[in-house]
């Protein structure tokens, strides 16, 4: 670990790779944190004037900074963990707090949510840690596809009358059902096939500002699809792996135990109960943990990744039925 006064910051060279990195004050650990890019978030710290009250008192009594440089984020993170101690910033600072779900009414107009939290009675995708995202999509989806793109529940809507949307809310449920469940709670390849070559139709015929468009909303489609399959797999990852000299053992998408020279390290977590209408949901804080997870298993374990992923379609696609 490298450490250094923060007063002589601006004397350090400090790396732009993977890392973990500390803020300590006179005796004790402030924060802690990790980043794939240990030179940007440290002087993100150390150079802004923040406006948010929490950060400015941890650079106001921050003495010490130290940092360790890391060959991935996921072994910056199992340097986290390792820490045994939760420091105070780290448990008053929620970036979380702002992240969203996806909430879908299968029968009815809006149809599509942006929500806090899970506890009405709709199907949840998430979080997403970005809202304009999620509206991003929707939008995307009702121009390319005349999907809903419901504003209110007030129906049949002008979209409707002009002719921009199908009128889904008019139709039998079980097609908006089925719209539904093919195509944003499942990755279809249909969909992504049918805008590339639209996409490369324009690009042919030398139409480029309109291939541009499209191919902006082709990327947030295969954005939300990317999401959605590590919706898909991350509570159903339950493996052990070997990474150099150590063992690592998740437990429903989370670590539960380092073993390390033949000595295991446990991590309690508690137990959260989960609905059916939460089957691609799950608890905000977790989001970061699970997503370095998934995404180191996604590059060194993508057999198990995308066998766990067509387990998880099957599986929903037999409680959807049932509840249909």
């Amino acid at each position: 670990m490298i450490e250094f006064a923060k007063k002589d910051f601006k004397k350090q060279v400090i790396p732009e790779k993977s890392g973990i990195f500390i803020f300590s004050g006179e005796d004790e650990i402030l924060f802690n944190g990790i980043t794939t890019n240990l030179k940007t978030k440290i002087n993100f710290f150390l150079t802004k004037n923040p406006e948010d009250k929490t950060l400015f008192q941890i650079i106001s009594l921050t003495k010490i900074v130290s940092y360790k440089e890391t060959k991935t984020i996921f072994d910056a993170f199992i340097e986290q963990k390792k820490i045994s101690e939760i420091p105070e910033y780290n448990r008053i600072i929620k970036p979380y707090e702002n992240y969203v779900y996806l909430g879908i009414d299968f029968r009815k107009p809006p149809f599509f949510k942006a929500t806090q939290d899970t506890q009405d009675d709709l199907y949840y995708l998430g979080p997403f840690t970005d809202r304009f995202f999620l509206y991003d999509l929707l939008d995307t989806m009702g121009i390319l596809f005349q999907f809903p793109t419901c504003k209110d529940e007030n129906f049949p809507c002008s979209r409707v009358k002009n002719k921009k949307c199908y009128g889904y809310c008019t139709k039998d449920p079980v097609e908006i059902f089925q719209v539904i469940r093919n195509s944003y709670l499942q990755p279809d390849d249909d969909l992504i096939k049918k805008i590339e070559k639209e996409h490369d139709d324009l690009s042919n015929e030398l139409q480029f500002t309109k291939a541009d468009v499209i191919k902006k909303q082709l990327e947030i489609i295969k954005k939300f699809y990317d999401l959605l399959k590590f919706f898909h797999v991350t509570k159903n990852l339950s493996i052990e792996f070997p990474e150099k000299e150590k063992s690592f053992k998740t437990e429903n998408g989370m670590l539960s135990e380092i073993i390390e020279n033949n000595r295991s390290g446990f991590i309690d977590r508690p137990e959260i109960e989960y609905r059916e209408n939460e089957f691609l949901a799950f608890d905000k804080i977790q989001f970061p943990e699970r997503w370095i997870i998934y995404q180191h298993l996604k590059k060194n374990e993508r057999k198990i990744i995308d066998k766990i992923f067509k387990r998880s379609i099957l599986k929903m696609k037999e409680k959807l039925e049932i509840s249909e």
